[in-house]
C-alpha cells in the first residue's frame, strides 16, 4: 500500500522539487547575499513551511491529473493505472482535497507569518491552475503544456520572492544586502527560464508519447489537433530556444567569473543537442519515452549546477 501511495504522489519528482528549493536558498541566494542560511531571511521553520506547502499542492496536482487521465492511461499505460486498480476514485478524490487544502492552509499561514498575507493568493492561484489544467487546459493544444511549464518554474521564483519579503522584515540586513538583489534576481530568472523551457519541451514530447490514448479519448493535445509532425517541430523549436538560452547563460557566467559553471552549461547544451538529434529520428512511443526521461535528467543537471556555482564563489 505504501509503495503504491509513493508511486501515486510521484515521490522522486517531489524530492527533486524539495532539493531544488533547498539548493537555490543554500547554494545561490545566501552566498550572494553574504549572510548565513536561516540566520537572516527565511528561518528554517519558514522554509519548511514554504516547501511543505508547495509539495502538498504539487501532490494534489498529480492526483487530480491522474483522476482526469484514467481513460487515456488505460491505453497509454496499460496495467500501470493506480487509480481504479490500487486506489478507488473516491479515495483519490478525498486525498486530492486533503493535500490541496492542507497546502493552501499552510501557505496562507506562512504568508501571514511573513506579514505578506496577500501573497497567499499565489498558492490559491497555483492550486486552481492545477485543477483547471487537469479539467480543461490539458486537452487544449499547447495551453496545457505552457501551464505545466509555468508552474515548474514557479518554485524557483517563490524561494527568492519570499526570501526577499523575509529580508524586508529585517531592516538592517535588508539595507546591507540590497546591492546583491539585482544579480540574484537575474540568476534566479536564468534558472526559472531554464525550468520553463525544459519542462515545455518535455511536456510536448510526453504528448507525442501519449498520442494513441489521447486520440482515442478525444484529448486535443498538440499532436492530436495538428499532427505529430507539427508537434515534433514545436518540440524541436523549443529545444533550440533552450540551447540558445543555455549558451547565453554560459557566456553570462563566464563574464561573471564562473568558468566551471559555464563549462557545466556547455555539457548541458551538448546533452540537449544529442536529445534534439534523437527527436529528429524519433517515431515510436519508446523513442519519446526515452526523451522524456532524458529531459528529467537534464533538469537534474541544471539543479546540480547550483552546487558548482557555490563552489566557485
Amino acid at each position: 500500500m505504501i509503495k503504491n501511495f509513493l508511486k501515486l504522489i510521484r515521490w522522486p519528482n517531489l524530492l527533486v522539487v524539495a532539493i531544488t528549493m533547498g539548493f537555490l536558498l543554500v547554494f545561490l541566494i545566501h552566498p550572494l547575499l553574504g549572510t548565513p542560511v536561516f540566520k537572516s531571511g527565511l528561518t528554517l521553520l519558514e522554509f519548511i513551511m514554504l516547501t511543505t506547502s508547495v509539495l502538498l499542492i504539487t501532490i494534489g496536482g498529480y492526483i487530480v491529473n491522474d483522476l482526469s487521465d484514467v481513460n487515456p492511461d488505460s491505453v497509454n499505460k496499460p496495467g500501470k493505472n493506480l487509480i481504479g486498480e490500487k486506489f478507488s476514485t473516491s479515495a483519490a478524490t478525498q486525498l486530492y482535497w486533503i493535500t490541496t487544502l492542507a497546502g493552501l492552509a499552510l501557505g496562507t499561514l506562512f504568508s501571514y507569518h511573513l506579514k505578506q498575507i496577500n501573497y497567499s493568493l499565489i498558492f490559491v492561484f497555483t492550486a486552481g491552475l492545477l485543477w483547471f489544467y487537469s479539467s480543461k487546459y490539458k486537452c487544449q493544444p499547447l495551453v496545457g503544456n505552457m501551464v505545466v511549464a509555468v508552474l515548474s518554474s514557479l518554485s524557483f521564483v517563490l524561494v527568492w520572492l519570499f526570501s526577499f519579503f523575509a529580508l524586508s522584515n529585517q531592516a538592517q540586513v535588508f539595507t546591507a544586502t540590497q546591492s546583491a538583489f539585482p544579480l540574484i534576481t537575474r540568476i534566479v530568472f536564468i534558472y526559472a527560464a531554464f525550468a520553463f523551457l525544459v519542462t515545455l519541451f518535455r511536456e510536448i514530447v510526453k504528448d507525442l508519447e501519449d498520442f494513441n490514448g489521447d486520440y482515442r479519448f478525444g484529448c486535443r493535445t498538440l499532436p492530436v489537433a495538428y499532427g505529430t509532425g507539427v508537434a515534433k517541430v514545436t518540440a524541436l523549436i523549443t529545444g533550440y530556444l533552450t540551447v540558445a538560452g543555455m549558451a547565453w547563460a554560459g557566456w553570462f557566467f563566464v563574464k561573471s567569473g564562473h568558468q566551471w559553471l559555464a563549462g557545466w552549461f556547455v555539457l548541458m547544451v551538448l546533452a540537449l543537442l544529442a536529445m534534439q538529434l534523437k527527436l529528429h529520428q524519433a517515431d515510436e512511443k519508446k523513442d519519446f519515452s526515452k526523451l522524456s526521461l532524458y529531459s528529467k535528467l537534464l533538469m537534474i543537471m541544471g539543479v546540480l549546477s547550483m552546487v558548482i556555482f557555490y563552489l566557485e564563489i
